[in-house]
């Protein structure tokens, strides 16, 4: 091909570059502007918007059960206080239906929950039973949080460290860290669009709202004279009880909708420990060790004491012996099962190292279940002299939940599979506080004291 050919050739190809740019221009010049924004304005979808009205629902109902309750009683009454978690499952399922259609876990924690809180209802009469009550209080929160970090789906029954790491997260981040979205997607409820015009109203008057919830009461502080006459202008109105009403719907409606949009929208994070942790096998076995020795002096004791039927030192009863001693030694034995947990979890498991550190969890394990022994031996000693009360009675329940946990670490260690024994412990100890209550402690304690012909 000649030089002139080839010249030709590069000229062509030059003014189709040319025509391509110049089409790619016009192209680009034609976009509209909501498009050239598409990529710096976030588009929220029909769930995220409709997140809003859940919010908001939740937060009126949280003012009118609980704080509305509170301000008139001093506290919120069980079945008011009962009544809102329920309904907070119930609609936290209605909105997340798709995503939990069947998951166990997830359902036995919000049944767990949904349980104590019909107790609060069912029991309601009964005063006594007030001492459940005040625990159940903090446990359906607390469980009802948990249920929504497993529901987010970002961990499992082995990431122990992570689920704490949520669930603290949930209190402490979460509540806050999704406010944003949730002006842009109230923001994005008046945006240009085909949208009605009553639905733009809405938005308006729901801004003028939450303005005036917040300058309102700011301008009555300011100046004594205006808050004067705004009062005098609503004659009857209380308008420090209506705005304070207000501001806890304002607040607990931004902290729903984060919490919630965290839970169901935002991207969570899973914090395992590092798989390379591990406690040092000297470590471990100077630990273990030397608190076996110890524990194992104690047993000793015990045998001498308590089992064997020798006589206790001067001056000591044996219904002074079982109540001074059965608190600390069912917290021994707990702190012990919380050491197996970490050393099983961290230990070196592997070769000889591995079959010394069995072998010293072993031994934790078997002074552990003596102590627990113990334990109850006190307890029944206690009772016999003084009857059931609510506090024996929970201890009593307390160790045969214990023994449950000792036979747990007991399959995990002898059969060294990764059972999830922390987890399942867990979830133990939540049905284990639900059968409690509906076991109906104060009925319960009433026949039992009966039956040994003593008075409560």
């Amino acid at each position: 091909m000649t030089e002139m050919g080839m010249s030709e050739i590069q000229e062509t190809e030059n003014q189709k570059t040319e025509v391509q740019e110049a089409e790619k221009q016009k192209i680009e010049a034609q976009k509209p502007e909501t498009e050239f924004d598409e990529e710096y304005v976030k588009r929220y979808s029909v769930a995220e918007k409709a997140l809003l009205a859940v919010s908001l629902l939740l937060a009126i109902l949280f003012d009118r059960l609980i704080i509305a309750e509170y301000s008139a009683y001093d506290y919120p009454s069980r079945v008011t206080y009962s009544v809102f978690w329920l309904c907070y499952i119930v609609i936290f399922y209605l909105f997340y239906r798709k995503r939990l259609k069947w998951a166990p876990i997830s359902w036995f924690l919000a049944s767990g929950a949904a349980a104590l809180s019909l107790w609060g209802v069912i029991f309601s009469g009964y005063g006594s039973n007030s001492e459940f009550w005040s625990i159940a209080w903090f446990v359906i929160p607390g469980v009802l949080m948990l249920h929504a970090q497993w529901s987010a789906g970002a961990h499992n029954l082995r990431d122990v460290e992570g689920l704490a790491a949520a669930w603290c997260a949930g209190w402490i981040k979460h509540p806050f860290t999704g406010l944003g979205e949730l002006m842009g997607a109230a923001g994005s409820l008046f945006r240009k669009t085909s949208k009605p015009t009553l639905v733009r109203v809405f938005a308006g008057a729901f801004f003028t709202v939450l303005l005036l919830v917040i300058i309102v009461p700011l301008l009555m502080g300011a100046d004594k004279v205006f808050s004067y006459h705004l009062n005098r202008m609503i004659t009857g109105l209380d308008f420090f009880d209506f705005f304070w009403h207000a501001f806890t719907v304002v607040f607990m409606f931004g902290f729903f909708y984060s919490f919630l949009w965290n839970i169901g929208f935002g991207q969570m994070k899973s914090h395992r420990i590092p798989a390379d942790w591990s406690i040092d096998i000297i470590i471990s076995a100077m630990v273990i060790g030397s608190i076996s020795l110890l524990y194992l002096l104690f047993c000793l004791v015990q045998f001498t004491y308590l089992f064997a039927g020798a006589g206790l030192p001067e001056g000591m009863t044996y219904s002074e012996y079982a109540r001074e001693g059965f608190a600390q030694t069912v917290t021994v034995c707990t702190i012990n099962l919380l050491l197996f947990g970490v050393f099983l979890r961290l230990g070196v498991h592997r070769g000889r190292h591995g079959r010394l550190l069995t072998a010293l969890l072993s031994g934790l394990l078997a002074l552990t279940c003596i102590m627990l022994v113990s334990g109850a031996a006190r307890l029944n000693l206690y009772i016999a002299a003084y009857g059931m009360t609510w506090l024996r009675l929970l201890s009593a329940w307390f160790i045969v939940y214990l023994a449950a946990v000792i036979g747990l670490c007991g399959v995990r260690l002898l059969y060294k599979k990764q059972m999830p024994v922390a987890a399942i412990c867990f979830l133990l100890l939540l049905g284990w506080y639900v059968a409690l209550g509906y076991l109906n402690p104060d009925g319960f304690i009433e026949w039992y004291n009966n039956s040994l012909g003593m008075v409560k």
